[in-house]
C-alpha cells in the first residue's frame, strides 16, 4: 500500500494568509512509503517577523525561538531538496501549498512536487458522515494519538501522515484489487463524493491503476519553446489528455531531458510578480 513516496507537510504560520503578509514560523515533512514513516525534515523557521502573542498562545512558538531559527533562505532549500519531486499531501492542502509557493517565490526556487493530495478531501469522500473532519477530532475517531503539542508542525503532520494511511488501508479493504497510489488520491480528491463510489467501482474492475495518456490525435509541436517566469527554458513536446479526469494537460521538456506535465490551464496562466502581469511560461 502506497508504494510510491508521498510527503505530508504542515506549516505552522503568523496568520492565514501569504497575500495579507503573513509568513511561516515552522515546518514538518513526513515521507510515506510502503505504508509506514520512511523519513521526516522538521525546522522551525526565521522569517523576520513577529510572532503574535494569539500565535504563542495556540502553538507554543514564540518570538525568541522564531529569532534564534534558521532564517527561510536556508530552510525552504532544503525542504524542496526533500520533497523533490514526490506527491505532496496535507490536511487542507491548499492552506500548506499556497504558503510553499509564496515562499519559495520570494526566493526564486521552483518546485517539483507532482501532485497535491488533501487528506480533509479524501476523509470526507472516504469516511463520509463523520462529526468533524477537523485534525484533532477526526484523529480521535480514528484512533489516531497525537505524540506531541497539537499546533505545532511534527506533531500535526505526523498525525496527518498517519490519518493518510488509515484512509490508504480502508480503500484497500473496501476495494482489494485496487493499487493505491497518491494519483489514486489525488483523483478521489477531485471528484465531487456522490461520483467517488462508482469511480472506485469501475476502476475495481478494470486493473486497478491511474494513468496519464497522450490524446492519439496529438499533435506534435516541437520546436516550440517557453520561457518560465523564473527564467528556465523549456521545450513543449504535446498537448495530451489525462485519463483519469480527461483534463487537458501540457508535456514539456526541461534542458536536461526530463519530461514534465502541467495543467493546461497552469501552463497558459496569468500570475503577477512585483505587482506586473505575466504569463507563467511565455513562448520565445
Amino acid at each position: 500500500m502506497l508504494t510510491q513516496s508521498i510527503v505530508m507537510i504542515d506549516f505552522e504560520t503568523t496568520g492565514m494568509s501569504p497575500d495579507q503578509g503573513d509568513r511561516v514560523t515552522e515546518v514538518a515533512a513526513i515521507r510515506l512509503r510502503n505504508g509506514v514513516i520512511v523519513d521526516r525534515y522538521v525546522s522551525l523557521i526565521n522569517c523576520q517577523v513577529r510572532v503574535s502573542s494569539f500565535i504563542t498562545q495556540l502553538t507554543g512558538i514564540t518570538q525568541t525561538m522564531v529569532n534564534q531559527a534558521p532564517p527561510v533562505a536556508k530552510v525552504m532549500p532544503e525542504l524542496l531538496a526533500f520533497i523533490g519531486d514526490d506527491f505532496l499531501a496535507a490536511h487542507n492542502a491548499s492552506f500548506d501549498e499556497k504558503f510553499l509557493l509564496a515562499e519559495t517565490a520570494r526566493l526564486g526556487l521552483p518546485t517539483r512536487h507532482k501532485g497535491l493530495v488533501c487528506s480533509v478531501k479524501l476523509a470526507r469522500r472516504l469516511r463520509p458522515g463523520l462529526p468533524s473532519y477537523s485534525l484533532g477530532p477526526l484523529a480521535a475517531h480514528l484512533g489516531i494519538r497525537f505524540n506531541g503539542k497539537a499546533h505545532r508542525a511534527e506533531a500535526d503532520a505526523e498525525v496527518a501522515a498517519n490519518l493518510l494511511l488509515n484512509l490508504g488501508v480502508h480503500l484497500n479493504e473496501q476495494h482489494p484489487k485496487l493499487e493505491v497510489t497518491p494519483s489514486l488520491f489525488e483523483k478521489i480528491n477531485k471528484l465531487s463524493a456522490a461520483k467517488v463510489p462508482a469511480y472506485l467501482s469501475d476502476l475495481q474492475q478494470s486493473d486497478g491503476s491511474v494513468k496519464i495518456k497522450r490524446k492519439k490525435s496529438a499533435k506534435e509541436v516541437m520546436p516550440v519553446r517557453f520561457r518560465h517566469y523564473k527564467g528556465g527554458i523549456y521545450q513543449l513536446v504535446c498537448e495530451a489528455t489525462q485519463e483519469s479526469d480527461l483534463s487537458p494537460v501540457i508535456v514539456y521538456s526541461a534542458p536536461d531531458g526530463s519530461l514534465w506535465t502541467r495543467p493546461r490551464s497552469v501552463f497558459f496562466e496569468m500570475i503577477e510578480v512585483n505587482g506586473q502581469r505575466m504569463q507563467r511560461f511565455t513562448e520565445i
